[in-house]
């Protein structure tokens, strides 16, 4: 009898994973209260005021396009706001702490064939956006598409 017992809870225990997992993955903070602090850190890591305002602005807008009615049953879970949160967390994450030490000027400027509207990018700013990309792409492949990451992280 314990043995059916252990069994039962085991077979509930593995069919609510993805439930209880993403329940623990929703962002803490809203998109708001997660936009000041990265701005903050771009300003104290050497990025201008022009360049945090062009970086945040278009982030406003990129994440804007992030809809709560395409939101998946892992994004469901948690709400828009959380999966926009999620993507200013996952690029703090990625940007910072920026490397010390290397040869390559972040400041130089670059002429590209147009990112957010602009061709001539300083190589913070577009490293910025490239990892900006990654953590917008990852979010909407987690909480809008009805596929799960391989590796079972959020």
């Amino acid at each position: 009898m314990r043995l059916v017992i252990v069994f039962t809870g085991v077979a509930l225990f593995l069919t609510q994973p993805s439930v209880a997992f993403s329940a623990g993955q929703c962002s803490p903070k809203f998109y708001r209260e997660a936009r000041l602090p990265m701005t903050s850190r771009l300003l104290a890591t050497g990025y201008s005021k022009a360049q945090v305002s062009f970086l945040m602005r278009n982030t406003d807008h990129m994440t804007s396009a992030l809809r709560g009615d395409r939101l998946n049953n892992n994004g469901k879970v948690c709400g828009i706001d959380s999966a926009k949160a999620h993507v200013l967390g996952c690029l703090d994450k990625q940007l910072f702490p920026l490397k010390r030490g290397s040869n390559a000027s972040l400041d130089e400027v670059k002429l590209t064939e147009g990112f957010w509207g602009r061709k001539r990018l300083a190589a913070r700013e577009l490293l910025s956006i490239g990892h900006f990309h990654a953590c917008l792409w990852r979010r909407e492949r987690v909480s809008l598409s009805r596929l799960t990451p391989a590796d079972g992280t959020q």
